[in-house]
């Protein structure tokens, strides 16, 4: 059903969004979508071209210019489009799908059935409809002798569970990349890289590609839910894994901004700032978790390596007097204190 031709309100809106944010994907395809819906495919589409050139993020973009140009029966673009979104994100039931139903729109019998297969592959349980259009095409191969040799590409099989499960259930992203062993309150230790590969002889490039599946679940559950800070804290947590260091710094941050509270997000943003060899935001992350956790003992003993690391010595006994607050048994801390002030005392207390 189309909506409103000339619904001036909600067309301003939307606009607006896009100007707001340029570069995020979403807002360009609502605004195309809309305009697609109001009986405009013609400025759908420079909408969603103007996203290509400026958003990060284009598979969906391009899904969404396939079918435009599908409902034209340019099926040539569409399918370029449809092609190169299943490429960026191979996971997507419904981008094969898309995919293998234009191709069969243009003619293209063997594209189509190795598409629609894989579609079929990727959904726990495939449509009926879509089982049976396979077999038509397999028919219709088997008349003319050819065969379905082409396929997009097509991920593994546990990339594809796991973008299926953080899609459904996002909080597995954090045991996807969590250290074995006990738990521990308190984890400023950086997580091991190698944890995600959790089946025998994966290797480093299968890995990878599990961490990327997780990272496109969690950033459509992103664009869906954007005040969730849970989101944002998994979506660091991969990020550190694929070692995007500055991409997992901005998703802790953001966390925190929507949850000044959160300290598990806290603890992970102290351990980013250490490995990007930032000791002052390091330091002022690892006092807010003082702030919020004050007895726990080694976010004060954190806190005292950081700010001694930094020459600032008193601010470091003080949290190393923290630490003995908290457990007055704790040798490491009294053994750091010990020394820092002895230090100061030799230096007749100039610092």
């Amino acid at each position: 059903m189309f909506i409103r031709r000339h619904d001036y309100a909600t067309e301003e809106r939307l606009r607006d969004r896009v100007g707001a944010e340029p570069h995020a994907p979403q807002a360009r395809r609502a605004l195309a979508a809309w305009l697609s819906r109001a009986g405009r495919p013609a400025q759908a589409r420079e909408a969603l071209q103007a996203g290509l050139a400026s958003a990060k993020e284009t598979a969906s973009l391009r899904h969404l210019l396939g079918l435009i140009f599908a409902g034209a029966e340019d099926y040539e673009s569409a399918e370029r489009h449809l092609a190169r979104a299943a490429a960026q994100e191979p996971a997507r039931f419904d981008y094969a799908r898309d995919l293998g139903l234009v191709q069969a729109s243009a003619g293209k019998a063997a594209e189509s059935v190795a598409s629609l297969r894989q579609a079929m592959g990727l959904a726990p349980e495939a449509p009926a409809d879509l089982a049976c259009l396979v077999r038509i095409g397999e028919q219709a191969l088997a008349r003319s002798g050819e065969r379905a040799e082409r396929r997009p590409p097509r991920p593994r099989r546990r990339a594809a569970v796991v973008e299926s499960l953080i899609s459904r259930n996002p909080e597995a992203a954090e045991a996807l990349v969590a250290s074995p062993g006990p738990p521990r309150r308190v984890n400023f230790a950086p997580a091991k890289p190698g944890y995600a590969q959790a089946e025998p002889g994966e290797t480093d490039a299968e890995r990878r590609e599990v961490l990327r599946a997780a990272r496109r679940a969690l950033r459509r559950l992103i664009e869906r839910h954007p005040s969730y800070p849970d989101l944002h804290f998994g979506m660091s947590l991969v990020a550190e894994q694929l070692g995007e260091l500055e991409r997992a710094i901005e998703a802790a941050e953001k966390a925190l901004t929507l949850n000044p509270r959160y300290v598990q997000a806290c603890l992970l943003a102290v351990r980013l700032y250490e490995k990007q060899g930032d000791p002052v935001r390091a330091a002022e992350r690892c006092r807010r978790v003082t702030q919020l956790e004050p007895r726990w003992l080694d976010g004060h003993l954190r806190l005292g390596h950081l700010l001694r690391e930094q020459g600032l010595v008193r601010e470091a006994v003080e949290a190393y007097r923290g630490a003995l607050e908290v457990d007055g048994s704790c040798h490491e801390a009294r053994g750091r204190l010990e020394s820092l002030e002895a230090a100061l005392a030799a230096e007749g207390g100039d610092r």
